[in-house]
């Protein structure tokens, strides 16, 4: 067999680098060498790539780094890291130092979003009181006109608020991963927003994609792709994770939308696949066979390759969380089929 599947499958076959003991906890490198796992994972190969969201290291194996496959090739963090435990850094060491794992942090539009919205709301009702009380105040009824106008300055407000909130952000996502040590940031918003803040976002991937390029940083944009069209030059991976997953020709379609992009390149796109419920489980419904098809989606997903023969960037699963209890046996698998096909 080819030397990327015997590395693929040694690597599936190391456990992790560190001993999780009960409270406190005591995370030690091992003795053996993990070189041959580490320097595989800096040639070309189709890489995989999962959102961990239980980030603790508190002496629960489920919330360790380390504990995910040594083989595993990218991990996004979902939370707030401004600060690290001992045991959070003495993990971090480990499955990027020894295993040589990339681990970014999530610039969470999604989250700003939300609050954006919130404002804007807000800004409504408060535009609306003001001008009631003013036209009480002149002894008058209030207009139509009145109300429009309170609510325009309002929501002004809440907007010249925001057209800087991806300067803040970046600035602070910066001065986390040079403080903590991390190799990257991934780009959350799988919202189609509004045109004001789908601008916003815009503008923040192509800044934060200049000064990343530069500093040789890895980006990551996941959620609706439609904010990368005119930006893919500045990005290493696209993961669309709004589009549906019940049939494998939907996966295509996808990367023929990517592909139609300016600057886009095969090896950006990664494949996306939801642990999160039980639908992975189940076949997809258009593979076509004389038997009856019982590969569960990660398989079909993995093994995925597109109808024009270009090669992907690989795969990015969600809510692996789930499969720990299994001793992430998915994952394991999914990682072993990538690196097959």
């Amino acid at each position: 067999m080819k030397n990327i599947i015997k590395i693929a499958g040694l690597g599936l076959l190391i456990v992790g680098c560190t001993e999780i003991e009960p409270l406190p906890v005591v995370v030690n490198s091992a003795d053996r060498n993990l070189t041959e796992i580490k320097n595989y994972k800096s040639t070309e190969h189709y890489i995989s790539a999962v959102w961990f969201s239980n980030w603790k290291a508190d002496g629960n194996m489920n919330s360790y780094l380390s504990t995910l496959p040594d083989s595993l090739d990218m991990i996004i963090l979902k939370g707030e890291y401004d600060t690290l435990s001992d045991a959070q850094k003495a993990d971090l060491r480990c499955v990027r130092g020894e295993k040589g794992t990339k681990v970014l942090m999530t610039a969470d539009f999604d989250k700003i979003y939300e609050q954006y919205v919130v404002a804007l709301d807000e800004a409504e009702r408060k535009g609306e009181s003001m001008a009631e009380a003013k036209a009480a105040s002149e002894g008058r009824e209030v207009s139509m006109g009145d109300i429009e106008a309170a609510v325009k300055t309002e929501r002004q407000k809440v907007m010249d608020h925001y057209s800087t909130i991806g300067n803040t952000l970046l600035d602070r996502s910066e001065k986390i991963i040079s403080e903590i040590g991390l190799d990257g940031l991934s780009i959350s918003m799988s919202s189609t927003g509004d045109v004001f803040f789908r601008e916003v976002v815009k503008r923040f991937i192509d800044t934060a994609g200049a000064k990343f390029h530069t500093a040789k940083r890895i980006l990551v944009f996941d959620g609706y792709i439609g904010y990368v069209s005119n930006s893919c030059q500045w990005l290493d991976y696209v993961i669309s994770t709004t589009h549906g997953n019940d049939r494998l020709s939907e996966v295509q379609d996808l990367f023929n939308s990517f592909m139609s992009m300016e600057n886009a390149r095969a090896e950006q796109f990664l494949s996306y696949l939801s642990l999160e419920n039980d639908s992975w489980k189940v076949p997809y419904k258009d593979i076509l066979s004389s038997v009856a098809v019982m590969d569960a989606k990660y398989k079909s997903l993995s093994l995925w390759k597109p109808l024009t023969g270009e090669r992907t960037g690989g795969m990015a699963l969600r809510g692996v969380e789930n499969d720990y209890e299994n001793k992430y046996s998915v994952l394991r698998q999914t990682i072993q089929y990538l690196n097959l096909k």
